[in-house]
């Protein structure tokens, strides 16, 4: 079988939105794939910079320096060191890009974070041949919507685990969310609420939690709203028009609210029913599976550039 040349550039981070996608293409038996980029090792500039455990540092195959991250680079640093031209090359956009265009039958560019960088982004979009929005309230009419999504290599039930929380929320600490967890522990329950926690980590905290919760601050969706679900939870989570877009159902398959004393008293609702959140944990998991993880994401790619 002939396999398609893939280049996916990106930031390497232990965690970012680029990994999503390796993980992704590196699954499929079509792909020969290259991984290439700024590679930071075991730190993420979350919380003013701090490290990760040494077992999420995933190396690429072309390593560029980690203060490359904020210079100008041309693709053909890159192509110098590939041992063909691709077919597909993907550059996974959070803050670095290269300057030049890649030598490609097809070059696709992934805006992940259009709600704050979009106008870092003219000069991959001026040199694409495909360009993808990761959010549709900042997507430009030329571009492909191409939502965020869930790993589920990563974030899956563990029906062994014994529930400990009544809610988890893992991620930056806004103030929406400080005052909703706030708000909730005001009434004794117990909710995890970090930065920091990835991967098993991460998964082990939402499986022992049972409900997941989500406030979005810039009208956005983000990939921990499809997480949740991914673990078999019920999510609780600010409305957001591209819910809707992408087919969930509030209620049903998640439960929303647009005020905090909203999400307060849905909170303590679901919490008091379990049938009702078995029911809501079970549509939402069922749809999640079924369109919306990054293999999902990465056949639309394909799919967009006629490769496959």
């Amino acid at each position: 079988m002939n396999k398609i040349k893939v280049v996916l550039t990106a930031i390497w981070y232990p965690l970012c939105m680029g990994t999503y996608f390796w993980r992704a293409l590196e699954q499929r038996d079509d792909i020969d794939l290259i991984v290439g980029g700024p590679f930071t090792g075991d730190w993420i500039p979350w919380n003013y910079g701090c490290h990760m455990p040494q077992k999420y540092v995933k190396v690429p195959n072309i390593p560029l320096p980690k203060e490359t991250i904020h210079q100008r680079i041309p693709s053909s640093v890159i192509e110098h060191q590939l041992p063909w031209e691709a077919d597909l090359w993907i550059q996974v956009d959070a803050g670095w890009h290269l300057s030049t265009k890649p030598k490609a039958k097809v070059v696709a560019h992934v805006q992940t974070d259009p709600h704050v960088l979009k106008g870092l982004y003219s000069t991959p979009k001026g040199y694409s041949d495909l360009k993808f929005c990761m959010q549709d309230e900042y997507r430009a009419p030329d571009e492909i919507y191409l939502p965020y999504a869930a790993d589920d290599t990563v974030c899956y039930p563990m029906p062994e685990v014994e529930k400990i929380y009544d809610a988890c929320l893992i991620g930056l600490q806004y103030p929406t969310r400080n005052d909703l967890v706030g708000r909730l522990r005001s009434h004794g329950l117990q909710v995890k609420y970090t930065t920091g926690e990835i991967f098993d980590e991460y998964r082990l905290s939402y499986n022992q939690s049972k409900v997941a919760l989500n406030w979005s601050t810039l009208n956005d969706i983000p990939c921990r709203f499809f997480e949740g679900m991914s673990m078999r939870l019920p999510v609780v989570s600010n409305v957001v028009g591209d819910i809707a877009k992408l087919g969930f159902v509030e209620g049903v398959d998640y439960v929303g609210f647009t005020s905090l004393e909203e999400a307060d008293q849905k909170v303590l609702k679901i919490l008091q029913d379990i049938d009702l959140r078995n029911w809501i944990a079970e549509n939402g998991y069922h749809k999640v599976m079924e369109k919306h993880l990054y293999k999902h994401r990465v056949e639309q790619i394909l799919q967009a550039s006629k490769l496959i």
